[in-house]
């Protein structure tokens, strides 16, 4: 009877090869599987960091997140910001914003206010001369020089020149830098024809876009001027949306509510 012979030699070069390959693609699956066991807490110290620099409603620097948050590790964030975004709308009744730039974030609120009266008196005082300001300038297309605004504001008995109003207090620094870094204002420099020197602008922010409605500011000023909204067609359109059949009709200004 022939003897079979067991050969206790190494396998092939190939052979070895493939192995190992089966072997590194085995660990790599299991290695992508496991959960990174400092997610959770790269979402715990993110949300608080973000509510921590959120408290005077400045834009939060990106770079300030990372390095307070994550240790400096940038590569980070991106993974962890969709479950960041979560808790924060879901926990704490706030959406995070990601600017234009993409280099900030505005942490901005979900829950609407049911009325002026809920607010502390702080605010309640900047937030209906932030009102005043961003009803003008919606009602006046949307960019309004300084002193078209500061005039109008004048005809309400409102200084603009740095005196303290009793309700509002300094309402040209409120407007100047208050609202403008919390970004509910832009106050842009912008060449004026005919005009040899430049000359500022105010526009609507990033964080009144996200936190006042349009269509609350034109039914406000509509209701206080006993008419209906469509006879300010570009802000209806703007409020609402879609097409009128005004869309021919000339504008009114706000001048009539000076």
């Amino acid at each position: 009877m022939p003897r079979t012979t067991v050969s206790l030699s190494q396998p092939s070069g190939s052979r070895q090869t493939q192995r190992n390959r089966s072997f590194g693609e085995s660990t790599q699956t299991q290695g992508a599987t496991q959960p990174d066991p400092d997610f959770d807490e790269y979402v715990v110290n993110t949300v608080r960091v973000v509510l921590n620099l959120s408290v005077n409603k400045h834009p939060i620097k990106k770079t300030d997140v990372v390095k307070n948050a994550l240790a400096g590790n940038g590569r980070v964030l991106p993974k962890i910001l969709p479950q960041v975004i979560a808790e924060l709308e879901d926990v704490y009744g706030y959406k995070l914003v990601e600017t234009e730039r993409n280099k900030t974030f505005l942490l901005v609120s979900k829950l609407a206010s049911g009325s002026v009266l809920d607010l502390s008196e702080d605010f309640r005082q900047k937030y209906t001369l932030l009102y005043l300001v961003l009803g003008y300038i919606f009602m006046k297309n949307g960019n309004v020089p300084e002193q078209g605004l500061y005039d109008f504001l004048e005809k309400l008995n409102i200084p603009t020149n740095g005196e303290e109003h009793r309700f509002f207090g300094n309402a040209q620094r409120l407007i100047t830098e208050t609202f403008v870094k919390q970004a509910y204002l832009v106050r842009s420099k912008q060449v004026v024809e005919g005009m040899n020197d430049d000359r500022f602008f105010f526009s609507w922010g990033a964080r009144a876009d996200h936190e006042l409605s349009k269509k609350d500011i034109l039914e406000s000023i509509c209701k206080l001027m006993g008419k209906p909204t469509v006879v300010y067609v570009k802000q209806h359109m703007a409020a609402y949306g879609g097409n009128d059949e005004d869309e021919d009709e000339e504008d009114e200004s706000m001048e009539q509510t000076q």
